[in-house]
């Protein structure tokens, strides 16, 4: 039984003093003649429900404390501190519990942090981590995961997205950073992303999936970031490249 709040303490304490009164009625029956039933029921079930509630509520609030404490235990391996998004683990995790899911996978980078982090500071790097993390958490699907990856980089799964609409998505992602706002000791801060994508036919394909978007992210920041590379454009401009040489 899992106890998470007082009522559930209260019911399981009412259970098991039922429980017991029902072990302890037969069993004075059996022991004493009628003539003594009711002083021996009287006495046997007065300190059972005493005893039983007493202890059974002791026990209900300790359940229900570890519970509480499982999961905040739960939610801190699952969401980045910082920006309370997906934790890299918990990325995977999700990723393994659906292996024949498919999407797209977006790289996110922002643009010259360390620029930010040297100028204006690092509580200010941290102000801008928060903000760009509610951009994209806000603007993708209910189905669709935001992962820290580590540092200034996210990665982005668009759960069931084929490559025009994850296209979209990333475009509009873009535009968005750019054009949000961080306050920061009254100070307004913008910055951009770069974002690399790659689609993938299983999401037991996610280390490749995220190789390639990688690869397509480096491709966006060596064009000039603040743009959207996917792994397949990236391809064909590094071929292209390779060509005029």
């Amino acid at each position: 039984m899992k106890i998470e709040s007082n009522r559930d303490v209260l019911v399981f304490a009412c259970c098991s003093t039922i429980a017991a009164c029902a072990v302890v009625t037969p069993v004075i029956v059996l022991l004493y003649p009628p003539e003594d039933w009711r002083w021996e029921l009287s006495l046997s079930l007065t300190l059972t429900v005493t005893i039983t509630m007493s202890l059974c509520t002791f026990i209900g609030r300790k359940m229900m404390l570890i519970s509480i404490l499982s999961g905040e235990l739960q939610r801190l391996v699952a969401r980045d501190r910082l920006t309370d998004v997906a934790t890299r683990d918990y990325f995977y995790s999700r990723m393994a519990e659906a292996p024949d899911s498919f999407g797209v996978s977006l790289m996110v980078d922002i643009d010259h942090f360390k620029r930010v982090n040297d100028t204006h500071g690092h509580i200010a790097g941290d102000a801008v981590i928060r903000r760009v993390a509610k951009v994209l958490q806000d603007m993708v699907g209910a189905d669709d995961l935001v992962c820290r990856f580590g540092g200034e980089e996210f990665v982005i799964f668009l759960h069931r997205a084929d490559i025009t609409a994850a296209q979209g998505m990333a475009e509009r992602l873009r535009r968005r950073v750019a054009k949000t706002v961080v306050s920061h000791l009254d100070v307004p801060l913008t910055v951009t992303v770069s974002i690399g994508g790659s689609l993938q036919a299983k999401c037991a394909e996610i280390d490749a999936a995220i190789h390639q978007a990688d690869e397509a992210l480096y491709q966006a920041k060596s064009m000039g970031r603040n743009r959207v590379v996917f792994y397949a454009d990236a391809a064909t401009t590094q071929a292209d490249v390779r060509m005029a040489g």
